[in-house]
């Protein structure tokens, strides 16, 4: 068996094309999308898709916070999210079937969200999620099955208005997690991958309450080990990149187009070449948050 990587993707949450917000983890939404599919490492495997995602909290609750922060000021109320369940799913044509889908669940999460003031650069909102598993497959990019396991996902969400009457707000979020990866290839002359990761996600948008919201992503997921590369085997990497248009009609119908870029590398010995393979989602999602 050549020592060289098994394709894989680590996926956190959701992908992105996501209804609802992907950062506000108190939301349950399912939504249905129709996308176009572009290079992937099968021909088979590109042209229309339908998609089905969705977060569900099996237990949602409010935990009293402490009187005042370390700087005096009053604490918001902290959303406790218990067994959260998450999903995505890509049908194709009939020959196909399920290509690309992940289930992941959530044992705790923490979420406190921030009144934000204008004039100042400020945090709108935190999130704390421990024990995170999700298995899935992704044929598009060669992976037979993956599984994850974070001990942690810690997350925070900065705003900025030039003032407390001024309608647009400008976002940053970012996000960093740590645990497991295990994932088998396509193609058995690869190894499989088990190796431990840690990834970030950075995320910046521009919003309006009437016009909705654009944003732009980037989610890393690099693979280590503790050997050097002759002992390690295989090293697995995810790299995503998302542009999209997001809106929300009332407080439950929601409307995201978007265009997505996941791709994953090979490491391998120093005597083997590296290899790449990406694919391209581009749809538009229609869901329903309750």
């Amino acid at each position: 068996m050549i020592r060289t990587a098994a394709l894989f993707v680590g996926l956190l949450s959701l992908s992105a094309a996501d209804a609802a917000d992907p950062w506000d983890t108190n939301e349950n939404f399912i939504g249905f999308s129709i996308a176009g599919a572009h290079w992937s490492a099968d021909t088979a495997l590109r042209g229309t898709k339908l998609i089905i995602d969705g977060n569900y909290a099996i237990r949602q609750d409010t935990v009293s916070p402490p009187e005042r922060d370390r700087v005096g000021e009053p604490l918001p109320d902290t959303d406790r999210m218990i067994a959260t369940i998450r999903a995505n799913l890509q049908w194709g044509n009939d020959e196909t079937g399920l290509e690309y889908g992940y289930l992941q669940a959530v044992a705790l999460a923490y979420q406190r969200n921030f009144e934000l003031a204008g004039g100042r650069f400020e945090r709108t909102r935190d999130t704390l999620e421990w024990g995170i598993l999700e298995v899935g497959r992704d044929y598009p990019l060669g992976i037979n099955s993956y599984v994850v396991f974070n001990v942690i996902n810690a997350a925070r969400t900065w705003g900025y208005r030039m003032s407390e009457s001024s309608p647009w707000t400008f976002t940053v979020a970012v996000s960093l997690q740590g645990g497991w990866a295990w994932a088998e290839s396509l193609t058995t002359r690869f190894d499989d991958v088990s190796n431990p990761i840690i990834g970030t996600w950075l995320e910046v948008g521009i919003e309006h309450p009437n016009l909705g919201r654009l944003y732009l992503g980037q989610r890393i997921v690099n693979g280590s080990s503790f050997s050097g590369p002759e002992e390690a085997g295989t090293i697995s990497r995810e790299a995503r990149a998302t542009f999209g248009y997001r809106n929300r009609f009332g407080r439950a119908l929601s409307l995201d187009i978007y265009l997505e870029k996941r791709s994953s590398f090979y490491f391998v010995d120093p005597t083997q070449l590296d290899l790449y393979t990406f694919t391209k989602r581009v749809g538009i999602e229609l869901g329903w948050v309750f």
